[in-house]
């Protein structure tokens, strides 16, 4: 009975370890590091970024920080260092409040000449992340359906919310939890008589109330049809679009901004990504070689010259210039300076052969994941095992049993601190 006391207590100790020993070495030597921002110049035509630098700081990044911390640095693709401020000048487009308030403003680029105002309106931004889509998404199958025309000044939102079930468009009031009857035989009358095919493959709308007007939703039905939905003054407004459903639209980024050039950004199947057109709803192919929607965040900045399209993994950043009519002008890779491999991350490696983490990187709930190392760590089993051998029998005044040999050959450290603090021979 003591002995599977004390089974049962050493693999607690080895869980509890995989759990916080690693949590505390990242806390500790392994900071957070926030991903490079690429961007496209319009004036120099080259892409320029922004990058917190990992490991050591280049002579000319620290050089060129008067006014900023060292360890961030301000670089263009030839490998060329500026000061912020230069930095900010080769993007009028993006820092137009500061340019405008150094009185550089209207500022001529390509024989045109761009003052604050025709920047503002040239200047749209669109964010997909992959938990956004519903496969990674924490969020109720409920959604709020606005009215677009409520005659008030700002969007409010209604009592009710909507779901998709097998056969309607279900309304249910949001404080009685009563289905709406007579607003659900609305709304799913209007699908069917425009050919929505039951059920609903996904509903996409941007839920906020702070956004300059509604565009109601986008509904895919389950031939890939897609249908935009809004509620028009307590009515539906349904309209078939022509995207073509051979896309097999998997997800649309709702913009909704004051542009009304796009709708937002589409999501297909096969991870590709096209621009959606507001007024007739074309779909306009963005060339984004390599971009897996599961795995990468995705900018979409458009100004008055150029559609810039950024998309990063962990590891890498790829830029892609375009003009307005969506013909690639420039492109650019980055290894972003947190991939770097210093030597806290060799140790954590060596240290920890595995890991079980809590929580989620973007989405924050509450799970438990199961994270193997790499060969690295053998270095610190090696390390375990020779404590234990040496130290741990000086210490305990006996051998290892094989048993404890077994444990910390597997399990490395965590292994070695459960035998030291468990010991069922006393």
């Amino acid at each position: 009975m003591r002995r599977i006391s004390a089974a049962s207590l050493i693999l607690l100790i080895i869980a509890v370890s995989s759990i916080y020993l690693p949590m505390a070495y990242r806390k500790l030597f392994i900071p957070d590091t926030e991903k490079t921002h690429l961007l496209f110049s319009p004036v120099t035509k080259k892409f320029v970024y922004r990058e917190q630098l990992i490991g050591d700081i280049p002579e000319e990044v620290r050089s060129k920080a008067d006014d900023h911390h060292s360890e961030i640095a301000y670089g263009d693709q030839d490998g060329n260092y500026y000061g912020r401020l230069d930095f900010e000048r080769m993007l009028p487009f993006i820092y137009s409040k500061n340019m405008d308030m150094l009185g550089l403003l209207p500022i001529e680029i390509d024989s045109r000449s761009f003052d604050i105002e025709e920047i503002k309106r040239g200047r749209q931004v669109m964010e997909m992340t992959p938990e956004k889509l519903r496969k990674h998404s924490t969020r109720p199958s409920v959604w709020p359906l606005l009215e677009t025309d409520s005659g008030q000044a700002r969007l409010v939102l209604p009592d009710d919310v909507f779901r998709m079930t097998d056969d309607r468009m279900e309304f249910v009031n949001a404080d009685s939890n009563q289905v709406d009857r007579e607003l659900t035989e609305k709304f799913t009358r209007a699908l069917l008589k425009e050919g929505f095919s039951f059920p609903a493959r996904s509903v996409n709308s941007r839920v906020t109330v702070l956004k300059p007007f509604d565009d109601g939703v986008f509904i895919v039905d389950h031939d890939y049809d897609v249908f935009h939905v809004k509620r028009v003054k307590g009515e539906p407004f349904v309209r078939k679009t022509s995207i073509d459903r051979d896309i097999k639209t998997r997800y649309v980024l709702v913009s909704e901004n004051l542009r009304k050039v796009y709708h937002g950004l589409l999501i297909g199947q096969d991870g590709r990504a096209w621009l959606l057109g507001f007024d007739d709803y074309e779909t306009i192919p963005l060339p984004l070689e390599g971009y897996n929607p599961d795995e990468m965040d995705l900018k979409i900045l458009t100004d008055p010259l150029y559609v810039t399209a950024t998309w990063s993994d962990e590891t890498t950043i790829h830029g892609l210039a375009m003009d307005r009519s969506y013909r690639p002008v420039a492109s650019f890779d980055h290894t972003m300076s947190r991939a770097a491999d210093t030597r806290a991350k060799k140790i954590y490696r060596a240290l920890f052969p595995f890991s079980l983490d809590l929580g989620h990187r973007r989405r924050g709930n509450m799970e438990i994941s199961f994270r193997l190392g790499d060969r690295t760590a053998v270095v610190g089993i090696v390390a375990a095992l020779t404590a234990l051998l040496t130290v741990g029998s000086s210490i305990r005044k006996r051998r290892p049993k094989p048993y404890e040999i077994i444990l910390v050959a597997l399990t490395g450290l965590y292994g070695l601190i459960a035998v030291f603090l468990v010991d069922p021979e006393r």
